[in-house]
């Protein structure tokens, strides 16, 4: 949004994906746009190794199915910029995206919400037969045909990545 949710003179990072995923003429594709554009804000793509190993973990989480293409590139970014020794956070009201950070281990902060509290492995499962599937490769029940649902499997507490 081009905001520094801390106050303080930062370096600020996004992706080419969260620019196409604003729509055009709206105050946060202008904020955007004044603030990469000034130079407080550089846009910058993840490597492709840090893409697959976010992909990986969402997908064990079960959080994939709910994350954008912008989702997936920002948190693969935060990862790039924590491997070159800088301490990135993350600024999202995303739950999904908060749940990825945490198991990654990567910092995150919220602006309009709570944030999570707890951390989720997810499962889906067929609510007609109750057949369950690990991740969510598919979208319909293999046995029934049923649409696939989502909970989930395992809780645990947040450790509160906040920085």
């Amino acid at each position: 949004m081009g905001l520094d949710p801390l106050g303080l003179e930062l370096d600020s990072y996004s992706v080419t994906e969260v620019t196409d995923e604003l729509r055009q003429q709206t105050g946060p594709s202008y904020r955007l746009a004044v603030s990469s554009s000034s130079g407080k804000m550089k846009i910058q793509s993840p490597t492709p190794d840090s893409i697959a190993e976010v992909s990986g973990k969402a997908k064990m989480l079960g959080d994939k199915v709910v994350l954008s293409k912008a989702d997936t590139s920002i948190l693969a970014l935060a990862l790039d910029l924590s491997k070159e020794g800088k301490t990135p956070v993350i600024v999202s009201d995303d739950y999904a995206v908060q749940n990825v950070a945490e198991a990654m281990n990567l910092a995150y902060q919220s602006l309009a919400t709570f944030g999570i509290r707890e951390k989720f492995n997810w499962v889906f499962y067929c609510p007609a037969c109750f057949k369950r599937y690990p991740t969510g490769d598919i979208d319909v029940c293999q046995v029934c045909g049923t649409k696939l649902k989502r909970k989930p499997l395992r809780r645990q507490l947040a450790k509160q990545r906040k920085r």
